[in-house]
Formats: C-alpha cells, structure tokens, sequence
C-alpha cells in the first residue's frame, strides 16, 4: 500500500537543505501522476552541511515554506514526508537465514524469515531509518524474489539498512514539532532525488545518482528496482563558493555570482583572454575591483569537485559497487547545474554522466522544474510508492491466500 496520505487526499513533501527549504503539496488522481498544486520555497537559514544548527531560524524559514505552499494550495497540512540531508547516513547490508529440511520452501519459512528481520529491527534502535529487503537467497542462489516451492540447505534474506546519527534525527523531530508538523516518513535525500531522476527501467537495471547540494554530496545505487547503497560526503557547492571567495578575495555573494554566471568544471581555450571584473571584499567602492582572468576562476572550481567525485568514487570502488551501479552516471541537485559538471564527472567515473531534471510528477512551474527540486519531487513519488521489495510481494500474496480456514488448511500441510 502507498506509505502516507492526508486525510484530504494531499501529500506534502518538505525538503530541508543547506541552501533552500523547499515545500511541495500535491494531489493525485487515480491512475495519474501526483500533481503539485502548491509550492513555497525560500533560502535556508540556520542549517550548516544539511544538519540544522540554530532551531530558531530554521523554523523561520520552514514555516515561511510551508505557509506559502498551503496558501497557493488553498489547503492546509498537517504532517509531511521529509527529507535528511545531515546525520552522516551510512548503508550496511545484513542477512537472516534459516536451515532447511527435506521439504521445499513455503510460506512457513517466509514468515520466519519476516519475525527475524523484525526481531533485527527491534534490537538495532532509532537510528535505523531505511530497511530495504532486497532478495531472497537459497544456498548459494542470490538476488531471488520468491523462492517458494525450491529446495536447499539454507534459504536467507538479504537487508539493506540506512543508519544515522541520533541527534540529527531528534532534531529534525524537533523542528517540525515548533511547526506543529507530523513525520510520516524521515528519507535519506539521495533516495529521495533517485526516485524522481531516475527511470524505473535505470534504477532496474543499475544506476548510480549523485545528489550534489550545497553543504553536502550523496549518492544511492539502485538495482533491481531498490536502493542498495547510499552514503554521503561533506561537501557540496557552497565550499565552492567559499573557495572562490577566499581565492579571490571577494564576498560569498559576489563568488556565488561569479560561480554561476561565469564558472565551469573544466577549462577552455579561451579562459586566458576572458577577463572577469572581481569586487573586492569590505570595499564600499565599486569601481574599486580585481580583474583577472576567467581561467583562475576555474582552477578555482575544478579541484573542488575533483575531489568531490573522488570522494564518491572511492566510496563505491571500496564497497564494489562500480559495476553494479549501471553504466551512467545520472547527476542532480542545485549544484550539478554547473556548466561542464557533466563532463568532468564523466571523466572521473569513466562512463557517460547526465543531468536530471525531476519527472514523475505534475504541475512543476518552470522555476522549480530544475535538478535542485528533484529531491523535493522524490519525496512525493516516495509517498506515493507501492511496496514491491520481494518480501513484502510474499508477505501479502501470504496474507491474501484464502481466510482462516486456508491459512489453516496451509499451516496442517507445511507441518504435517
């Protein structure tokens, strides 16, 4: 079934960044994309690398998101599906088994394997915030969405975990309980950003999504229809930004400009005669600049996100994930709009890299159709998504098979 919906048919989505918090209320009809009837967004304060840093202001500007999306939507919302950008997640995998005996497997073993993933999930605590069942295994037989009716020696069940540090999760609680706001799911951003740059047929298949925002860059690889990995690094485009200011000596206001207006990921022949007016920090003269040439800019920027993607690259080469992540590279969030970014990921990964824009979903005016809101449109996608990992498919066609006479007539036959 879908994971959370209001009472009033709407879904509301609320993404909370280091440089933006961003709200999406949307409806859905049966049968169609979600479509987003109201939208507020506005520049974060008091968040610092994705984790929030000063309650006060981040209430100012989450309320101001959601109160703008609520008057545009004529509706009011009362809890929401968020995201985590902080909180250093990181992915772990687990198995359950369980021994086998001459008969094949059934929907004894399936429910045995379920009480001990719930068993795993009692003892692991709050700071588990994704569980993902990604397949069934019989001996050395790995990655099988229903093995009912093999034989073997051992049948397991293998998990993907997302943990994360407690505090940043409090917190968040926190913040949206001064917003009189509900959790109804807490989602990793990259997840999130993955469902809606992504196709169904990319994350079957294999694919790897990097979410570069401004305090922070994470990644999820998806297989077989599930995020399998996730983890993120922290550093994002406002260590650009800082990078530039510092190199040149101007203000972040000005190098954010110079970054967007002039700044690229790789370099170009004519970088050495383009000349770039830089106003200098503290000086109330604006006549009074630096010129230099477009080239330092860029050898400003280009290290940056080398080490960037390196971070990222190690990340999955240690937990051998390059090949499994597919054959792309899908890029998004509000950092990925550099120009050339997609070029020089493709040459630190070795595989074609793109830009995403979010898909999914209706109603995006043009000003919020961009990578920096495909996290934002995730999460209502995430809301909306049908629980189709192998166990839970077992677990209901179980739970459908007949009334108490069935599942008791099922229970003599797998017993006796």
């Amino acid at each position: 079934m879908a994971r959370s919906k209001t009472r009033s048919g709407l879904i509301a989505a609320l993404d909370i960044g280091t440089s933006k918090v961003c709200c999406f209320i949307a409806r859905r009809e049966k049968g169609e994309a979600p479509k987003v009837i109201g939208i507020g967004h506005n520049m974060s304060k008091g968040l610092q690398s994705g984790s929030i840093a000063n309650l006060d202001a981040a209430q100012e500007v989450v309320l101001a998101a959601v109160n703008a999306a609520e008057k545009m939507a004529g509706h009011t919302i009362d809890s929401v599906i968020v995201n985590l950008s902080g909180g250093s997640p990181e992915s772990e995998t687990h198995t359950v088994e369980l021994p086998l005996g001459s008969r094949p497997i059934g929907n004894l073993e399936i429910r045995k394997l379920n009480d001990q993933k719930e068993a795993v999930l009692r003892q692991a605590g709050d700071e588990l915030i994704h569980t993902v069942p990604l397949g069934f295994r019989v001996d050395a037989a790995t990655g099988l969405r229903d093995p009912r009716g093999m034989y073997g020696s051992v049948v397991g069940l293998d998990l993907h975990f997302v943990r994360t540090q407690t505090a940043p999760l409090r917190n968040l609680e926190t913040l949206l309980g001064r917003c009189h706001l509900g959790i109804e799911e807490t989602v990793v951003t990259p997840l999130a950003s993955g469902l809606s740059a992504l196709t169904a047929d990319q994350r079957d298949l294999g694919a790897t999504v990097i979410d570069m925002g401004a305090g922070t860059t994470s990644v999820a690889v998806f297989h077989g229809g599930q995020v399998i990995y996730t983890a993120t690094v922290p550093v994002g485009g406002a260590h650009v930004t800082r990078d530039i200011a510092y190199g040149l000596n101007t203000s972040l206001n000005h190098a954010e400009r110079m970054k967007t207006l002039h700044g690229s990921a790789l370099t170009s022949p004519s970088d050495d005669q383009e000349i770039l007016a830089v106003p200098v920090i503290g000086d109330e003269d604006e006549n009074n600049v630096n010129h230099v040439p477009r080239s330092m800019l860029i050898n400003i920027i280009k290290p940056r996100l080398e080490e960037t993607f390196e971070l990222i690259r190690d990340q999955l080469d240690e937990h051998g994930l390059s090949q499994i992540g597919g054959r792309s590279i899908v890029l998004t969030g509000g950092a990925s709009q550099l120009n050339a970014i997609a070029d020089l990921a493709s040459q630190m990964f070795e595989r074609p890299a793109t830009i995403a824009t979010p898909h999914g979903v209706s109603g995006l005016a043009e000003a919020t159709a961009g990578p920096a809101f495909s996290a934002c449109a995730g999460l209502l996608l995430r809301a909306l998504q049908q629980q189709n990992d192998p166990l839970s498919e077992a677990m209901n066609q179980i739970r459908q098979s007949g009334g108490r006479w069935g599942r008791l007539g099922a229970w003599f036959k797998e017993n006796f």
